[in-house]
């Protein structure tokens, strides 16, 4: 079978998950420190992040997926992630009370961006 872009990011994703999840079962340790490195930096990080998306995300329209269908797939992994984080919930709201809205606002500035031009893309798309 041959991999579209489709089958190559569903591939990249489940290899991934697939690596991380033996990690943890074999290493708990390795994968920590691995994930301290990683985050070390958080400003390179993000950057990084945030291009990966874009290019996931054009390709994804190139091959034919609306923004109304990654919207859905947003709502079924939200879902998947609260079912992991509800437990942990209580210490991201000790955090962001600490914070203050404004400076969380502040804090997360083009990620906000970032949302409001998807949403602003998705009310077009749906409405428009």
């Amino acid at each position: 079978m041959a991999f579209g872009i489709i089958e190559t990011i569903a591939f990249i994703v489940i290899l991934a998950s697939v690596l991380k999840l033996i990690v943890l079962a074999v290493s708990p340790n390795s994968w920590m420190n691995f994930a301290r490195k990683l985050y070390s930096k958080p400003q390179a990080v993000s950057w990084i992040s945030l291009v990966l998306a874009v290019i996931v995300l054009y390709y994804l329209n190139q091959a034919g997926i609306t923004i109304l269908q990654i919207f859905a797939v947003l709502a079924f992994v939200a879902l998947i992630i609260v079912v992991g984080m509800a437990k942990h919930i209580g210490a991201f709201i000790s955090y962001y009370e600490e914070q203050g809205a404004s400076n969380i606002l502040k804090e997360q500035w083009l990620y906000t961006l970032i949302w409001v031009a998807l949403l602003v893309w998705g009310i077009k798309s749906l409405f428009f």
